[in-house]
């Protein structure tokens, strides 16, 4: 397989991998931000590792992230996944994620209303946009909270590798219909196409260290050591403390008492039913006006907070009154 990739689409690929499984706390959450797992060949030396990775995820199959770690990363992370659910409050975590759902409800039943809104007319010309891909959008969010990670029950025994190669495959896709509607395509120009396009070139190795060179079209290469454990080519970075920081993970999760569960779970449930709550009030409304009021009295004085003491932030206003003026 000789398919060349992008320097910036692999730097995705490089993070994904890198930055976030090489922290795996992170890795049982944003592992979850992907027919049966499709079975890719992963091959043993640096460069084709890259290629084949890099052209698996250009091909919308996220499930060669988990295919191409070693056995006992896996083992890690599947292992830290359940523990992490099973310290978890049950309740807080259904309700999470119910505010998920409910929102993306929202979105979807109040589009019209939500359109008719000055902060989305204050959008000008990127009005359009937003309402073309206002639905794919809405569809990659009913995806997401409808899937096996926000299901606790489900979390304490999920396969990532397949929870990858359907959910995951299911979002890439929609990700880029969303794109596509948008106009920009940006998905298919600054992602997938850069991904077959760039160069992968073996620079040096030396027993189980390597380091390859990432070439896109008109970029500057960029080059990435790499490491071999357990018959796997993985960033360096993420070799070097792997260990140590899955053992810091197991630490955290073994101490946290039950106390100090109660206590996050109360405070939790304190911060959802208030924006519960305030799904709720943009359920009732009716009209682009009314909605407009709700928005206004929910995030003009949060906005307003964050700009200063004494600042007023009427949505939309500030766009209206350039247009007024330009006219």
């Amino acid at each position: 397989m000789t398919a060349t990739k992008s320097q910036k689409g692999f730097t995705v690929v490089h993070s994904l991998s890198s930055k976030l499984l090489r922290s795996p706390a992170l890795a049982v959450l944003l592992l979850a931000a992907a027919a049966p797992a499709l079975a890719i060949e992963i091959p043993g030396t640096p460069d084709g590792t890259v290629r084949a990775v890099t052209a698996a995820v250009a091909d919308r199959h996220p499930e060669v992230l988990w295919q191409a770690l070693p056995p006992s990363y896996q083992k890690d992370i599947t292992e830290l996944t359940h523990a992490f659910a099973g310290r978890m409050d049950p309740a807080v975590w259904d309700a999470a994620f119910g505010l998920g759902r409910k929102a993306s409800a929202i979105l979807r039943d109040k589009k019209a209303l939500f359109l008719g809104t000055d902060m989305l007319q204050a959008t000008g010309d990127d009005r359009q946009r937003i309402e073309d891909g206002w639905d794919s959008v809405v569809s990659v969010l009913n995806s997401f909270f409808s899937s096996d990670v926000t299901r606790l029950e489900t979390l304490k025994t999920i396969d990532w590798e397949r929870y990858l190669s359907t959910t995951g495959r299911q979002l890439m896709s929609q990700a880029a219909e969303v794109s596509k509607a948008r106009g920009d395509n940006a998905y298919e120009r600054e992602f997938a196409s850069k991904l077959q396009q760039t160069k992968v070139e073996l620079v040096s190795r030396d027993g189980d260290q390597a380091v390859v060179r990432m070439t896109a079209p008109g970029e500057e290469p960029e080059e990435l050591p790499l490491t071999r454990v357990e018959g796997r080519w993985v960033p360096t970075e993420m070799a070097a403390d792997w260990d140590v920081k899955v053992a810091a993970a197991r630490e955290k999760l073994a101490s946290i008492t039950d106390e100090e569960v109660a206590q996050g779970s109360a405070q939790a449930m304190a911060v959802i039913g208030m924006v519960d709550a305030m799904l709720t009030q943009l359920e009732a409304v009716e009209t682009a006006e009314q909605l407009n009021e709700k928005l206004q009295s929910m995030f003009g004085p949060l906005l307003g907070g964050l700009l200063g003491p004494g600042a007023e932030v009427e949505l939309g206003a500030e766009s209206e009154d350039a247009a007024a003026t330009d006219g």
